[in-house]
C-alpha cells in the first residue's frame, strides 16, 4: 500500500517528515478509538494501523488538518479511559478477594 499511493501522499504534505508525523498521530488516534473513515471491507483487510493511516489520507476522505481529533481533547480521553480500565483492574481484584 505505502508504495502504490506514497506518490500522492507526498503531493499532500511539504515533505515526508510532515507525512510521517500526520501518519503516526493517525494511527495513534485510531488505537485510542476514533473512528475510521474506511469502508469496513477495506478496514478489515489489514489491522495495521498505520497502513489504515495511509489509506484514509489516499482516499481524500481525510485531510491533514481537518477532521483529525484534537489534541487535547485526545489527551483527555485516553486519560479517562486508562482510568477506567485502572478502575476495573481494582474492582475486579476486589471482588476475588472477597469470594
Amino acid at each position: 500500500m505505502a508504495e502504490k499511493d506514497i506518490d500522492k501522499l507526498l503531493s499532500m504534505t511539504d515533505s515526508k517528515y510532515r507525512l510521517s508525523v500526520v501518519v503516526a498521530k493517525r494511527a495513534i488516534q485510531l488505537r485510542s478509538g476514533a473512528p475510521s473513515t474506511l469502508p469496513t471491507d477495506v478496514k478489515a483487510k489489514t489491522r495495521n494501523l498505520v497502513t489504515q493511516s495511509m489509506r484514509e489520507l489516499a482516499t481524500g476522505k481525510l485531510k491533514i488538518g481537518q477532521n483529525m481529533m484534537d489534541e487535547d481533547r485526545f489527551l483527555q480521553d485516553y486519560q479517562r479511559q486508562r482510568q477506567a480500565q485502572l478502575q476495573a483492574q481494582l474492582n475486579a481484584e476486589r471482588e476475588r478477594e472477597r469470594d
